[in-house]
């Protein structure tokens, strides 16, 4: 049943096993994996079924260090998470992603790729995505019309698949409303989680509503899945900050990199460019990485490249032709649109001439490349509590994200090694927008909405808020959920291994509860 939490008289204890806090992709996944399961679950979401100002401006906070994006614009706070207005962009990690690499600190995951196949091709159908393939070949792009030098072995041409995209909460609210023995109270914010004196056990968590009221609930498990900030920012709240005794939480906070990389002068304006687009008639989109072996032999992060196509001026030309033949859009401006075509009449008619014979279309003069990298794990990169409150009293979150000279020397040696690879294949030239300064970057840098790493998972409580269940370290039943706990970000969008993890983990406490 669905609850208003608004409804909940001051005091009440909820009695449950399993508590959930959170009701985006991670916390409706594991919702779902429970119903059936023969023990009681609550799922607690702070907003309602629909966007509420009051509810998302407790996602306020402060910034420090490098300027970043507005917090309350970031995430969406109301059931369904931020799956209401994700892409539905879906791809696995790589497996180098995966990997410790020498050279490379902070890295490995306590798991390989191969271990969370499984768990993957389950997250496809909780994402609606109906294609199991991932390989360029599955989709119709055979390697014969990939251009070196984005067919091996430095550079491959990949591919993501689109989600339609998946709203969980209106895709699956109805499931959960109906499932027997599960509890979805809305409008419940939970505000800290009680340990026993020993700190190595949640008794209950305290929750509060905009409107006043407090409760509590208690359970035998309770699993964060509030998001790469909130969940750190939760456990920071809740005492002396629980599976903090190595002072991890909220640090190693990473996003996605995303800045222009220059311009391609291509050497053949008229070669098939279509092994990296996105596709009108298939829910894919193609890009450009680097190889695993690349990434572990030249010891580089991980980077997706996509690109922007600047047309021959015969475009201009032809658009104008087509207004006059009346196939275009908008109506023609008769002399202006024939004088275009005139002045470019050579243009036209080579482009005539070479789609009669050869199928061949508009020139390209030019990519403007586009990049999307990973950040370099790094510990000072954290988010902290500051002095401001919210409106439940609560200290708001303050982001202090930082970018290094490594994330730069990173990305100067991917763009070397681009060019270097084009200019062997004979493809074009890259005019590339970074310098070699370390601290200086293109203007339009700008770390996306991706929030990793907060509590971040490794084996070892030294170097690790989760252990490779997704246990906090030292807390036998409090569990995380989402992409706080990333060891890295690779350069995939995150929401595919946020489900799969979730997955996985629901398998690990059904196994427990059992």
């Amino acid at each position: 049943m669905i609850i208003d939490a608004r409804t909940v008289p001051e005091g009440t204890v909820v009695e449950t096993e399993v508590c959930i806090i959170g009701a985006g992709a991670a916390g409706i996944t594991l919702a779902r994996e429970f119903m059936g399961a023969g023990f009681r679950v609550a799922l607690l979401e702070s907003g309602g079924l629909d966007f509420d100002e009051g509810t998302q401006d407790l996602y306020v906070g402060g910034t420090a260090g490098r300027p970043y994006l507005r917090l309350n614009v970031c995430r969406l706070r109301y059931f369904g998470g931020t799956t209401n207005h994700w892409a539905g962009w879906c791809v696995p990690f790589d497996e180098a992603d995966f990997a410790e690499r020498e050279g490379l600190s902070y890295r490995g995951w306590p798991m390989s790729r191969s271990d969370l196949a499984p768990y993957y091709e389950r997250a496809l159908a909780v994402c609606q995505v109906g294609h199991t393939g991932f390989e360029p070949g599955a989709w119709g792009i055979a390697l014969k019309d990939i251009p070196g030098p984005f067919n091996g072995p430095r550079f491959v041409t990949k591919v993501l698949q689109v989600s339609p995209p998946t709203r969980f909460g209106r895709v699956y609210g109805e499931q959960l409303r109906k499932a027997p023995r599960l509890s979805v109270y809305l409008n419940a914010n939970v505000l800290t989680l009680d340990a026993n004196r020993s700190g190595r056990e949640v008794r209950e968590v305290k929750v509060g509503t905009l409107g006043g009221n407090r409760f509590r609930v208690r359970a035998r498990v309770f699993v964060l899945a509030s998001g790469g900030i909130e969940n750190a920012r939760l456990l920071l709240l809740s005492g002396q900050g629980l599976g903090n005794a190595h002072d991890l939480v909220g640090r190693f906070f990473m996003v996605h990199l995303e800045y222009s990389g220059g311009v391609i002068a291509v050497s053949d304006p008229y070669a098939n460019f279509d092994f990296n687009r996105t596709y009108a008639d298939k829910p894919i989109v193609s890009y450009v990485g680097l190889s695993d072996a690349a990434m572990r032999e030249l010891k580089l992060a991980n980077i997706r490249l996509t690109w922007e196509y600047e047309l021959g001026s015969v475009s201009e030309a032809l658009a104008a032709l087509k207004r006059l033949s009346g196939e275009g859009t908008k109506e023609s401006d008769t002399w202006s649109d024939l004088g275009t075509v005139l002045g470019d009449l050579d243009g036209v008619s080579a482009y005539v001439f070479r789609r009669a014979l050869f199928g061949q279309g508009v020139p390209v003069k030019a990519l403007t490349l586009r990049c999307h990298s990973e950040q370099v794990p790094n510990p000072v990169s954290r988010i902290r509590l500051g002095s401001e409150l919210d409106a439940l009293g609560q200290r708001r979150v303050v982001v202090d994200w930082r970018v290094t000279g490594e994330d730069k020397r990173q990305v100067n040696a991917i763009h070397q090694l681009l060019g270097t690879e084009m200019g062997r294949a004979g493809f074009g030239r890259l005019r590339s927008a970074l310098t070699k300064d370390e601290t200086q970057w293109p203007s339009d840098l700008r770390g996306n909405e991706h929030h990793m790493g907060t509590t971040r998972m490794h084996r070892d409580p030294q170097f690790g808020v989760v252990d490779e269940n997704a246990r906090v370290h030292g807390v036998g039943n409090l569990y995380v959920a989402g992409s706080s706990v990333f060891p890295t970000s690779g350069a995939a969008n995150p929401t595919l291994t946020i489900v799969a993890l979730a997955l996985r983990l629901a398998d690990h406490i059904k196994e427990r509860m059992a």
